[in-house]
């Protein structure tokens, strides 16, 4: 098996605070150029004001069974119930 390479020149070493003010300035010239798309585009379908606040639909129990949601017993604990709201 042939010997390993080894690098002849030292990579330069960065510092965790170079590392971190890097990619904030590369997260804010992110952020400001999408800025400048999003106001630049001529977009119709884009809401720009809200229209209110959603109203959830209200049912009886009659149409909840009609869509037969998951079974779900009780005894599978906190865990369980999360679970079951997110399947139905």
């Amino acid at each position: 098996m042939p010997p390993k390479r080894t690098s002849t020149s030292e990579a330069p070493t960065m510092t965790q605070n170079a590392i971190k003010k890097l990619v904030a300035d590369n997260v804010t010239s992110a952020l400001e150029a999408q800025t400048v798309t999003m106001e630049n585009t001529s977009n119709p379908n884009r809401n720009t004001i809200p229209t209110g606040t959603p109203i959830a639909k209200t049912g009886n129990y009659k149409e909840f069974i009609s869509c037969q949601p998951f079974y779900f017993n009780g005894t599978e604990g906190a865990a369980g119930l999360i679970h079951w709201f997110e399947r139905t």
